[in-house]
């Protein structure tokens, strides 16, 4: 890989640092069709993987200003962001490596703070946004729907009152 190279896939990995959650993934003991199966069910999810090198990734996390994650680049690092969601790749990764027993999801960086394996696993049993947007929508919906019943309620009553006062005549 020539200079420039370097250079460019550093300012790519900048890039991806800067997304709302980026978590580092372990996927040594997971085979091929493994590895594929899970690239499928996050491109699913509008989440994107990338295999990182290791060095151009520290390069980029010292660009990025974002050092405290260096110590977690060894071995077979892959990157699992996602460009509208936080949440999102968290419960993609921890479900998946839940059911497969194999790799492990090592940290990551939400909204620009550092993340543990344990705060992952938090992160990823938050509602997503979409999820979140859906409840209050649903709360702020109600009280209008009861007005909406209400009304119609009383129309309802009256003409069953008068259909009452006719079969007593």
């Amino acid at each position: 890989m020539t200079r420039e190279q370097k250079i460019k896939v550093v300012e790519e990995y900048v890039g991806i640092f800067e997304k709302p959650g980026v978590y580092l993934m372990d996927f040594k003991g997971l085979n091929v069709a493994e590895i594929t199966a899970l690239r499928k069910k996050l491109r699913e999810a509008n989440v994107s993987m990338r295999v990182v090198k290791n060095t151009l990734a520290k390069r980029a996390l010292e660009k990025a200003g974002t050092q405290s994650l260096n110590s977690f680049f060894v071995g077979p690092v892959g990157l699992v962001y996602s460009v509208e969601d936080s949440v999102i790749p968290a419960r993609i990764l921890i479900e998946f490596l839940k059911e497969l027993k194999k790799g492990t999801v090592k940290a990551g960086i939400v909204d620009g703070a550092v993340v543990d394996e344990n705060e992952i696993k938090a992160i990823s049993k938050i509602p997503t946004k979409i999820e979140l947007q859906a409840k209050t929508a649903t709360i702020l919906n109600a009280p209008l729907v009861r007005l909406a019943q209400v009304l119609n309620a009383l129309p309802v009553k009256l003409a069953r009152t008068i259909q009452a006062i006719e079969g007593k005549e």
